[in-house]
C-alpha cells in the first residue's frame, strides 16, 4: 500500500477517534440530580446541531481574516477617503 493511502488514513482514522471521543465528552450526562427522565437523545442532537454552527461560524471567520490578510495598505487607503 502506498505510504501516503496509509498516512491519509491513521489520519482519518486519528480525527475519527477524536470526533468519537469529543461526542462522548460533549453528549449529556443525565447522571446528576434532577436529570433524570430527559430526553437525552433530543438533548444531544441539539448540542450536536449547535456544534455545526459553530464551525460554520469559525470557518466564515477563518475566511474572512484571510480577506483581511489579502487588504493591501493602498486599498486601505483609498477604503477611509
Amino acid at each position: 500500500m502506498d505510504s501516503t493511502k496509509e498516512n491519509s488514513d491513521g489520519a482519518k482514522e486519528k480525527s475519527d477517534n477524536y470526533r468519537d471521543d469529543l461526542l462522548l465528552r460533549m453528549g449529556l450526562n443525565d447522571n446528576k440530580a434532577g436529570m433524570e427522565g430527559l430526553d437525552k437523545e433530543k438533548i444531544n442532537k441539539i448540542i450536536m446541531e449547535a456544534t455545526k454552527k459553530e464551525k460554520q461560524v469559525n470557518q466564515r471567520i477563518e475566511n474572512m481574516l484571510q480577506q483581511k490578510a489579502q487588504i493591501t495598505s493602498q486599498q486601505l487607503r483609498k477604503a477611509q477617503l
